[in-house]
């Protein structure tokens, strides 16, 4: 099929825009803003403007590297630390330091204290504890600030640690504690109290500390800090009245990083279980591990100047039957109105005994799973043999004889991951118990599901998504993603950047990658109604990105995910909203990427490292698929004659946000001129093995219906000849003149 638009000349440069085979064409656009393959050619699409191109490597480039990681230290003898989600740091700081482009490692002092040579890569050390005592708190103390003393930031929240060693019971020297507070430019004195009649607030800057909530009435306690170094940021002063010189430092900021008194971080409502930060994280953590925005960061919200959208269904209720016509089971009903009328890339996962003919399923389950997985712009999930509940005491929700055995529960929570109103125990060994539902689970879908050339690609985590060490490095040893956990939401409900995840959890020194937000389990009350309350999802996705709750600052703290299970087919209410759910994400500037893809980016991320050349330059390198770096825009833009592997870049809100190549090396130098040559401003699908010239524009891209790909600067008073081949066959789909 060829098209053909000639006689077009583009004023420095246009759009081209095909769709059902009528072209149209606009000056002052442009190139290649949104091309239409016919359908049954789009699952790899190459859009290639035929010129000649010579491009031309980076060469080797060295420099100080810009170090990215937060080793965050915690007590695992502490009772409270025996439940993985009630790690403070890990469920709140987590998230502020992901934004800023920081990854975040985790150090269990019942193993000991790190040696200085495992610390090359730390920027900083940061601890929230639930008391005043460590394993080894002596060492612990003098290990602290010798790391202040290597310049490492130290940022010490809530309670200190370090006041009484929890193996011996004994409290330390209270000279060798106060060398903490000296090494970071304050003095410790105590003279704590939680009578809050002596207590009141003799300085405070509100911009840092009643962020979320306001201190009006709301003193929890005192203990007398001083600030030795008139150089620190005192945000909260606070005085007791009973005592001689009684103000205390409570939040402040020092050169050597930054402290905040217990009861002046988080405010917490043990009543409702609401929380809110009191101090402004995204302020506290900047300006104590010296975080600069001119600076550019890695990003897991945006690709190629779009917000990240990924979307993925957990395999529960399948065979239930969908109220919304009383004949077809919810499973037949997504696919056919979602899947089929959605041109986007899902992630669709299965419980594999129930679709195995050889334990619950039935040749017409298997068939259906089938039916769904060959669908083009689906991606193959698996959600486990038995669905688990909790894989740290192998609890799941099915009875399958001579693996596991029911057992009634009244454990609420745990039955609201089970559709069955029961669980039962697995009763083989832990070994076995991981081979069925990991390995085997992958197995069966690979053999009996999937369609030729397509292999399940995701591990979608069931239950409490609290994997352990063992499951999460089967996933790792299989070569798959994985995903599930953190359960974000920023709404009326929960105002408050705390309902944010982080983008991992960290497990045996592995991660597991969070969803990005919330299923409609939890908007309906454990699908107890209202069956429409998945709605409420879009207000997340909007408080993500611009905090109106909050500050009203635009802040891309997360991707949008769609993510949900397939009883959302069983009533026409939640049917529905699922519906309104997808078009109000795809009326945006979004790119829609397969569940996979979001997370190599988040590995990428992880991994990826940062050199600063000179003042303004930058290299980055080791990132895979977390092709974006973020930046302050002043004034500033890239020099794209200087750098290298830089595709383009698109400016939101004050941040520019830079497209790196796929060859996984770039160089960026700034400038204060505004580019002139050619680049990528935005793309709906990720764009690899470009060439950018003011000659030609060729890229290879995987395209899910109707693609949008923005280029500027292109030269003025030419044409270009545009075309698109199919990377499968080779065919030419189309080729035309403008």
């Amino acid at each position: 099929m060829k098209y053909t638009l000639t006689n077009f000349i583009c004023d420095k440069s246009f759009r081209v825009l095909s769709h059902c085979g009528i072209l149209r064409a606009s000056p002052k656009a442009s190139v290649l803003e949104r091309l239409r393959v016919p359908p049954g050619n789009f699952c790899h699409k190459v859009l290639l403007v035929m010129l000649f191109f010579v491009f031309i490597g980076i060469g080797p480039v060295f420099g100080e590297e810009v170090k990215r990681e937060i080793l965050v230290l915690y007590d695992s003898s502490d009772p409270d630390y025996n439940r993985p989600d009630n790690n403070l740091a890990h469920l709140y700081a987590e998230t502020v330091l992901n934004y800023m482009g920081l990854s975040v490692k985790y150090h269990d002092l019942v193993k000991g204290l790190p040696d200085d040579s495992e610390l090359a890569d730390t920027r900083g050390i940061m601890t929230w504890f639930w008391d005043d005592s460590v394993p080894g708190a002596e060492q612990y103390a003098v290990w602290i600030v010798r790391q202040i003393e290597n310049g490492k930031k130290f940022v010490m929240l809530g309670n200190p640690g370090f006041f009484k060693d929890s193996l011996t019971k004994k409290n330390i020297p209270f000279d060798v504690a106060n060398n903490v507070y000296n090494s970071m430019g304050l003095n410790y004195e105590g003279e704590w109290t939680d009578n809050i009649l002596a207590i009141k607030i003799a300085f405070k800057d509100n911009k840092m500390v009643e962020f979320e909530r306001t201190l009006d009435k709301e003193l929890t306690n005192y203990d007398k800090v001083t600030s030795l170094d008139k150089n620190n940021k005192v945000y909260l002063e606070l005085e007791r009245t009973d005592i001689a010189s009684g103000k205390s430092a409570a939040v402040v900021i020092t050169k050597t990083g930054g402290f905040a008194l217990d009861g002046y971080v988080i405010y917490s409502n043990d009543i409702d279980y609401r929380k809110a930060w009191r101090i402004n994280p995204f302020l506290f953590f900047k300006e104590a591990f010296a975080v600069d925005e001119n600076t550019p960061s890695y990003d897991t919200t945006t690709l190629f100047g779009r917000r990240i959208f990924f979307s993925h269904i957990d395999g529960d209720g399948l065979r239930s039957v969908s109220r919304t016509n009383n004949l077809s089971m919810c499973g037949e009903v997504i696919r056919d109105e979602i899947l089929k009328k959605y041109d986007i890339p899902v992630t669709v996962s299965f419980i594999t005994s129930e679709i195995d003919p050889k334990y619950a399923g039935t040749d017409k389950l298997e068939n259906l799973a089938k039916s769904i997985a060959s669908l083009p712009n689906v991606e193959l999930g698996v959600h486990g043999f038995t669905h688990p509940l909790d894989w740290a005491k192998k609890i799941t929700a099915m009875e399958i004889p001579g693996y596991s055995r029911t057992i009634q529960s009244t454990d609420d929570e745990l039955l609201s991951e089970s559709a069955y109103g029961k669980y039962a125990v697995v009763t083989v060994p832990q070994e076995e118990f991981l081979d069925k539902e990991m390995n085997g689970a992958v197995d069966y879908l690979n053999r009996q599901v999937a369609p030729a050339g397509k292999k399940t690609a995701v591990y979608q985590w069931t239950g409490n998504c609290m994997p352990t060490a063992d499951a999460l490095k089967r996933t790792y040893e299989m070569g798959i993603a994985n995903i599930n956990g953190g359960d974000t939401r920023f709404d009326l409900a929960h105002p408050s950047y705390t309902g944010v995840a982080p983008v991992t959890r960290e497990t045996g020194g592995l991660v597991q990658v969070h969803s990005g937000n919330a299923n409609e389990n939890i908007y309906t009350n454990l699908w107890n109604g209202p069956f429409d309350g998945y709605g409420q999802v879009v207000e997340t996705y909007k408080e993500t990105e611009k905090a109106r709750l909050v500050d009203n600052s635009p802040r891309r703290v997360g991707p949008i995910n769609v993510y949900y299970h397939f009883y959302s087919a069983e009533y026409v209410s939640s049917l529905e909203t699922l519906k309104k759910v997808y078009d109000y994400v795809l009326s945006g500037p979004v790119i829609p990427v397969a569940t996979s893809l979001y997370c190599a980016d988040v590995e990428g991320f992880l991994k990826g490292k940062i050199d600063r050349i000179s003042e303004g330059a930058w290299r980055f390198y080791g990132y895979g698929a977390c092709r974006t770096v973020r930046i302050k825009s002043s004034g500033l833009y890239p020099d794209l004659k200087r750098s290298k592997g830089i595709l383009g870049f698109n400016i939101w809100e004050g941040y520019c946000y830079l497209h790196l190549t796929d060859q996984g090396e770039a160089v960026l130098y700034l400038s204060k001129d505004v580019p002139g040559e050619p680049y990528l401003k935005e793309a709906s699908a990720a764009v690899n093995d470009a060439r950018i010239t003011v000659d030609e524009v060729s890229f290879s891209s995987r395209i899910y219906g109707s693609g949008k790909y923005v280029f500027e600067n292109m030269v003025r008073n030419t044409s270009y000849e545009v075309s698109a081949k199919n990377l499968a066959n080779g065919k030419q789909v189309f080729s035309k003149t403008v």
